[in-house]
């Protein structure tokens, strides 16, 4: 049987150097791991509000607000208005674009190289693991209440 402290401690440790290696890659371009979280978010959804990043991320909404007054400073997001006028939707400026589809080219290429060494069997795997692992936290999660 699998030892559970070496699981957790194993996919920990996978996680906090996969996101230093990601780090170095963007550190070029002004961001890191967290504030590319919230580009990505924005882009998957095709703009959204920041509580809507912060349910997604799972993280405080004064978190977000942090990393949204980084990425605005770095003139890469842009607000509009919302039916709500309480809530601003952010979307990618031009040079928000721009800088999205650099450094996706840029992580795309490390996580092809992070993979090599896996066939697409093991790749297939690997990944239905990891979201049967993340589905049954959110259930787990979801129960809580």
């Amino acid at each position: 049987m699998l030892n559970p402290l070496n699981f957790r401690a194993s996919l920990l440790r996978c996680a906090r150097l996969m996101s230093d290696e990601i780090n170095i890659i963007l550190l070029p371009h002004q961001l890191n791991y967290s504030l590319w979280q919230v580009l990505y978010v924005i882009q998957l959804k095709q703009g959204c509000t920041s509580i809507d990043i912060a349910e997604y991320l799972n993280v405080s909404k004064p978190s977000i607000a942090k990393r949204i007054h980084a990425l605005m400073q770095l003139e890469v997001l842009d607000q509009v208005d919302t039916e709500d006028k309480r809530q601003k939707k952010l979307i990618l400026s031009i040079k928000g674009q721009q800088l999205f589809a650099t450094c996706s080219q840029k992580l795309d290429l490390f996580e092809q190289q992070l993979l090599l060494p896996l066939d697409q069997a093991a790749q297939n795997s690997t990944l239905s693991t990891l979201h049967q692992l993340m589905q049954h936290l959110q259930e787990m999660k979801g129960g809580q209440s």
